[in-house]
């Protein structure tokens, strides 16, 4: 019989040492940068009635549920949209208003494939103004946070679910055939998609839909497609984002794609939707959107916002050493007669911004080897309350 009690649940992991410290790291950044822009925190909690999460247009096959003792079914969060639409409601919030938020957030992949059930999560929620400047607003916060981490080899990938459905009334596409096409778009199947297309469409629209998918661009690019788009529903929202893009652009943000293979994780979304992804990545660490999850709430509310994964971001900065957490670090050893001097002392060095552990190991002996396997820079030796400073 497996020993549980040794194990993490699929999908899960511990986290420790440099990789814990670097986390934090860019969390903090990530705040300092929402709260420059006047974004207030918020923290809801770690589990909701399940009601939160399972309206119509969210998600519910992603959910971890559970069972309190009054026998209600609630669920962890899986999310913050959700969550920060339940407080707002239910505390009559006026809008417009701003949120910021970190939090751990749960969810059972919908093809599993090593991913983590769990991750930490930091965005922003923009709520009830619906207008370009919120929507530019919500980029340029993402641009500037990737800056905050010096971040520059990242592409801001712009699309539109508003577009799409313009596109498909435009070519007469049923919500039968719409759902197909998003689900070979999510999966990135376009061998099936091109299928599906070529037997539902005529030729035309069957080529320009199946290269929209396939192709991207700047400038060049959406003015193509307006040019395309002469007489058709969708024109007007591809001159929105065309209006976006230039703004964004005399902002300073220059590495704007427009991507209309964009498929968002959750389905709430009713305009621009974005994602940012860094360079040689297949996974964005940034994505976000318009969406009406408020109206499942009882409230006339649009928002925009996105979601950072902080867990990914991570494992980049670790694997290109972006942040630098690599503090002085002593290890201390004293005799028995020195024990209290060391405290004192440890203290002073610690007031100066050094980690110092007093770790206690039998000998210096001991100690000294530990420094060098562990990483520490530099041995305090105590005896006779005085001090050196070994080097490891």
């Amino acid at each position: 019989m497996k020993n549980y009690k040794l194990h993490t649940s699929e999908g899960f992991k511990d986290s420790y040492g440099l990789e814990i410290l670097v986390k934090k790291e860019i969390e903090n950044k990530v705040l300092e940068c929402f709260k420059s822009f006047g974004l207030e925190y918020i923290k809801t909690p770690g589990v909701e009635y399940i009601d939160v999460y399972s309206d119509k247009g969210i998600q519910k096959p992603d959910l971890y549920n559970l069972i309190n003792h009054q026998g209600e079914v609630l669920a962890l969060c899986n999310d913050m949209t959700a969550s920060i639409a339940r407080f707002v409601s239910a505390n009559n919030i006026l809008a417009p208003v701003k949120y910021c938020y970190s939090a751990d957030t749960f969810r059972y992949p919908r093809l599993y494939h090593g991913k983590s059930h769990q991750f930490l999560q930091a965005g922003i929620e923009l709520v009830g103004d619906e207008n370009i400047e919120s929507d530019v607003e919500a980029i340029y916060i993402a641009h500037k946070v990737l800056n905050k981490l010096n971040i520059n080899n990242y592409s801001i990938h712009i699309g539109s679910s508003r577009f799409l459905e313009l596109l498909f009334d435009d070519f007469n596409i049923n919500d039968s055939l719409k759902k197909e096409i998003y689900s070979y778009i999510e999966r990135k199947d376009y061998v099936s998609l091109n299928e599906l297309l070529k037997n539902n469409l005529d030729k035309k629209n069957h080529e320009f839909l199946f290269n929209l998918m396939l192709k991207g661009g700047k400038l060049k690019f959406i003015d193509n497609l307006i040019n395309d788009l002469k007489d058709t529903k969708a024109l007007s929202e591809a001159l929105y984002l065309k209006n976006i893009y230039n703004t964004l652009n005399e902002l300073g943000v220059e590495n704007i794609i427009f991507d209309f293979s964009i498929y968002p994780y959750a389905t709430y979304y009713t305009g621009i939707i974005f994602d940012c992804y860094l360079e040689n990545a297949s996974k964005s660490i940034i994505s976000g959107g318009r969406c009406n999850v408020f109206k499942s709430f009882g409230l006339d509310y649009s928002d925009i916002g996105f979601g950072l994964d902080i867990d990914v971001l991570t494992q980049y900065a670790l694997d290109t050493n972006l942040i630098n957490v690599n503090q002085e670090r002593y290890l201390s050893y004293s005799d028995k007669d020195s024990y209290i001097y060391s405290l004192k002392m440890n203290d002073s060095f610690r007031d100066k911004g050094i980690i110092v552990n007093d770790l206690r190991l039998k000998s210096l002996e001991e100690t000294l080897k530990y420094a060098k396997d562990f990483g520490y820079s530099k041995v305090i030796s105590y005896s006779n309350n005085s001090f050196k400073l070994l080097e490891v």
